[in-house]
């Protein structure tokens, strides 16, 4: 079950049982966190008013014939705006498009020229891969038969011209090319939804003065900030007085037809919503009575610790009580997929509350090192790794529907193994460094190890569930390894160009801002992010699995899987920090969005996106596709935190579904 939407709650489990553990012991905080919180965004402006209705995507597309390699290349012309300390301005940066005949087949190969030095950056690089990987799947190609390169007159970064380039490489293989009096702006969301932006202004008139004519920007953004007037601008109304044509879109097909006069094959969404059905669904309900005992378990071994320590961690256990109680109302109500997501929460707040509380319980009675000794009593994941490794290669996968499911069990596994290793060099350091380490400092270490062990241990076995529910479904037989691996590394590549946008534009800034190492303020992201943590772990999990599964055909299931969570992931990173402007509190907890409109506006085409691939994948669709949409629909109603997670899992539901598709369809 992979686990790119299930980070949500595990910053603050981490967090909540380092607190608890200090309050009760009364400690102070850790050694290498940050003094100071790190810094926030400029508050945005006031909210716009809604935006005119957006044209709907065209009816009956005109389907093209699958692209085959030759050398083609199509001119973009990417806006951008920039600032002299002064005022904000904006202009055109031309890019070129080449896709050629791959001159070694099976080696993925994207490059990025440039005119300028430094004319590009990390960002830039991010929407390449993400424009490469879409297009790909949207075509049914295998990537490894074209060789990609973006060459960039003037300078550029920022992930803004995401749709734009993937339009760029999509026209390239199909044959078509770009109006030369048109241009657009916009990131580009791993389902082909189109994600907000800042700066459109300055864009706008850049592109006036360049002679532009049509200009699209990002859904529920008709309204946008003026840096030079300090105020809201209407950008239809902008676009008018500067004789341009200004159109919202919200999706990779309207902007392609928008820009080409050529249309993608879109698919249908189903009249009602997916559903779990059959044996899917009794499993699922199976597995959703497991987590609950599981949390009856916890809970019972709770109440024998001393009622002093029961206190301290009640809020725990009531919260835990809480989603069982949900989980149970959900089974009755039919919606066995949330019960599965509730029951599995109530049980690792129950777990993380009995952990904390027998180490707090003997360091008390006894001293640390009886703590230490039942911390180490309870580090049996890693034996739990070794077994699940041996399931998941011994899986007979017949279908593409199995082997997706593989692919999301992996996920799980990755993450599992990477929590492991940052709970092992948490203990590794408190037993080479002991002297260092004050008692307060000591038990939170502890502490933060445990919450460590207890995530790993439960994601290992979400990774089971994932087989036990979701394996032995669809009819199409299973693609070839070889060309499995060969999506799987476009995809770890893509993951890996938006973890780097991530380090070089969020954590490296405010490293620099309050004057501490990247490296420590990581550890701070580590503990206020939990998108950054499951991040990290997989991708220190793969480093590691790779070496026991291989690194041939046989490793396309376990990169597949920390890609599909490692992409996720970050692209949910890019979308908070950059495309939403999240608002944090103290705590780094959402308060609210920056550009709540276009939040509202991507829930609603990212469902209707994940309806159409699940519709498109038809019978080979995995169950997990089904399940993440049904809590994403249970979700995005709720709070600031529920929204953004209702959207990855929607992310998560496409990605799977878009997946399963793109390998039915890659032999025929």
């Amino acid at each position: 079950m992979s686990s790119s939407p299930r980070w949500r709650t595990a910053s603050f489990w981490l967090m909540a049982v380092l607190l608890v553990l200090l309050a009760a012991c009364g400690g102070g905080q850790q050694a290498q966190q940050p003094a100071a919180s790190p810094p926030e965004s400029p508050p945005p402006p006031t909210e716009p008013p809604p935006p005119t209705n957006t044209p709907p995507p065209p009816d009956t597309p005109t389907p093209a014939p699958t692209p085959t390699p030759s050398e083609r290349s199509v001119r973009i012309d990417a806006l951008y705006y920039a600032s002299d300390g002064r005022e904000a301005f904006g202009g055109i940066s031309p890019v070129v498009v080449r896709v050629r005949p791959a001159p070694q087949p099976g080696e993925l190969r994207v490059g990025f020229f440039e005119e300028e030095v430094q004319g590009t950056g990390n960002m830039w690089r991010a929407s390449g891969w993400m424009a490469v990987l879409l297009a790909s799947m949207l075509e049914g190609v295998d990537p490894t038969e074209y060789e990609f390169s973006f060459s960039v007159g003037g300078r550029i970064d920022g992930p803004s011209a995401g749709t734009l380039m993937t339009v760029g490489v999509l026209a390239a293989m199909r044959g078509d090319q770009v109006r030369e009096d048109a241009s657009m702006t916009g990131t580009i969301n791993p389902d082909g939804t189109v994600g907000p932006v800042g700066g459109i202004p300055h864009k706008i008139r850049g592109a006036a003065e360049a002679g532009k004519k049509l200009v699209l920007v990002p859904v529920g953004q008709r309204q946008d900030y003026d840096y030079n007037e300090q105020r809201m601008v209407d950008l239809v109304d902008l676009g008018r007085e500067l004789g341009i044509e200004v159109r919202e879109v919200s999706t990779v097909f309207e902007a392609y037809e928008l820009l080409t006069g050529s249309q993608l094959v879109r698919p249908d969404p189903p009249t009602s919503s997916p559903q779990l059905t059959g044996r899917a669904y009794d499993r699922m309900e199976a597995k959703a009575r497991e987590w609950l005992s599981r949390y009856e378990r916890a809970r019972n071994e709770f109440l024998t610790l001393d009622p002093a320590i029961q206190e301290v961690f009640r809020d725990f256990i009531v919260e835990a009580d809480e989603l069982a109680s949900r989980a149970e109302n959900n089974i009755t109500q039919g919606l066995v997929g949330v019960a599965y997501q509730n029951a599995w929460e109530a049980t690792l707040y129950a777990e993380v509350a009995l952990l904390a509380g027998n180490m707090v319980q003997r360091y008390i009675i006894n001293d640390l090192s009886a703590a230490v000794s039942y911390l180490q009593s309870s580090m049996s994941v890693q034996s739990e790794i070794e077994a699940l490794i041996g399931l998941l290669q011994t899986e007979d996968m017949r279908t593409v529907s199995d082997v997706v499911t593989v692919f999301d069990a992996y996920s799980d596994l990755a993450i599992g193994e990477g929590l492991i290793l940052l709970g092992d060099a948490t203990v590794n350091d408190l037993v080479n460094n002991i002297d260092a380490y004050t008692e307060e400092d000591l038990l939170s270490a502890l502490g933060e190890a445990a919450a460590y062990y207890t995530m790993a241990s439960s994601f290992l076995q979400l990774a089971r569930d994932t087989v036990d529910i979701s394996l032995g479904y669809g009819s199409t037989s299973a693609p070839d390894p070889q060309k499995v691996l060969n999506m799987a590394e476009a995809l770890r590549r893509a993951a890996e160009a938006n973890d780097a946008y991530f380090e070089s534009t969020i954590i490296a800034p405010y490293a620099e801002s309050f004057g501490v190492s990247t490296d420590t303020m990581r550890s701070y992201f580590y503990q206020i992010e939990d998108l950054y943590l499951m991040a990290t772990a997989a991708r220190t999990g793969l480093d590691v699995l790779r070496d026991r599964v291989g690194t041939g055909p046989e490793s396309a299931g376990l990169v597949f899987g920390h890609s599909q969570s490692t992409y996720t992931l970050t692209s949910m990173l890019i979308a908070k920090y950059y495309s939403l402007e999240a608002q944090l509190d103290d705590q780094g907890n959402i308060s609210g969005y920056g550009r709540e409109k276009a939040l509202i506006e991507m829930l609603d085409f990212a469902d209707r996106r994940a309806r159409e691939l699940i519709g498109q994948a038809g019978e080979d669709v995995p169950p997990m596709a089904l399940y993440y949409y049904e809590v994403a629909r249970s979700l995005r109603q709720g709070s600031p935190e529920d929204q953004l997670s209702a959207l990855s899992y929607f992310w998560q539901a496409g990605l799977l579904a878009q997946v399963t598709t793109y390998f039915t369809q890659l032999d025929q």
